[in-house]
């Protein structure tokens, strides 16, 4: 039932879509031609859009104000989503000299990922991007052809296990504290007042369960009958709750405030992961660094080889997705 709704939201949205790209400005256009290959403003706007979205949650909501060596934020940002249509059209170049194709069952989950893609767009970005579900899902076997190429030059690159060895043995630490998993329960209200005054009851020994059913407002929580319980992983969870110091079994934090919620927490349990399993990680780590190295390389030298022309007048007032 639940997957027949997303599939009706996303055929609404691609109706809105039509509907206000009958009054609107937007027109689709060849923008650039790689090796000959037409880039569409559509396609454009559609890796701009993630590409602003990705450096945004890097960097901040005040990205736009930085330099990046002569550059502003918005022009870092329209050369990043250049470059990756740039890195899809090598990866397309590269799977049909190798005859490397997508699965029947690969397309599907490609599909899949452009309806929700589509569904979770406002109706001012999709009008800003002017792509149907037809051609989302187009853009999305792209991508998705760019990973299975991606993986493909990957195992081409050899890891020297004495390199990697020496990566474990200087970040066995960090990665064994990255990776301790905090069990946590949580109690989430709207105001400071009523959050000091659930800590302090908290602190003083009642009960956090039955404080969670009489104060927590997150109707979600409540309804998957976990009482507020999640676990994470350290680092994540003193990102999430802007944490400076590590939390200690069985304490129970002052009102935390979080985009205008305030959280209790009470650490219910720390497990941290084996020798085993930090070794483990670490080779992982080290062999994923070392793979990406060795694809961005095979990338570039496959980019520095194309032939781009980009059509000026078509860049003229183009649009962006700044707030």
């Amino acid at each position: 039932m639940k997957k027949k709704a997303k599939g009706a939201l996303c055929l609404l949205l691609t109706g809105l879509l039509w509907l206000t790209g009958c009054g609107s400005s937007f027109s689709d256009e060849v923008i650039a031609r790689i090796d000959g290959r037409e880039v569409m403003k559509s396609e454009y706007m559609v890796y701009l859009y993630t590409s602003t979205q990705s450096f945004v949650s890097a960097a901040g909501s005040d990205v736009w104000d930085m330099d990046f060596d002569g550059m502003t934020g918005a022009e870092l940002v329209q050369e990043r989503a250049f470059s990756t249509i740039q890195s899809v059209v090598a990866a397309e170049q590269y799977a049909e000299e190798n005859n490397i194709s997508l699965t029947e069952d690969q397309k599907t989950e490609a599909h899949t990922m452009a309806e929700e893609f589509l569904s979770q767009l406002t109706e001012e970005e999709l009008a800003k991007m002017g792509v149907d579900q037809e051609q989302m899902e187009t853009l999305m076997e792209e991508s998705y052809l760019y990973s299975v190429v991606y993986g493909t030059l990957a195992k081409e690159c050899e890891v020297n296990a004495d390199e990697m060895e020496q990566y474990y043995q200087e970040n066995a630490d960090a990665l064994r504290e990255e990776y301790t998993q905090i069990t946590i329960d949580t109690i989430m209200v709207n105001d400071e007042a009523t959050a000091k005054e659930v800590s302090k009851k908290a602190k003083a020994g009642e009960d956090f369960a039955t404080l969670f059913e009489t104060y927590d407002t997150d109707t979600s929580a409540k309804e998957n009958g976990g009482n507020g319980q999640m676990t994470l992983y350290q680092n994540y969870l003193n990102n999430t709750f802007g944490l400076s110091e590590n939390l200690t079994l069985g304490e129970i934090t002052d009102p935390i405030e979080v985009r205008g919620s305030y959280f209790i927490l009470k650490v219910e349990s720390i497990t941290l992961p084996t020798d085993e399993q930090v070794k483990q990680l670490a080779e992982d780590a080290y062999r994923q660094q070392v793979q990406s190295t060795y694809v961005e390389s095979r990338l570039s030298e496959m980019i520095a080889a194309q032939e781009v022309e980009k059509i000026p007048e078509a860049w003229e007032n183009m649009e962006t997705f700044q707030d």
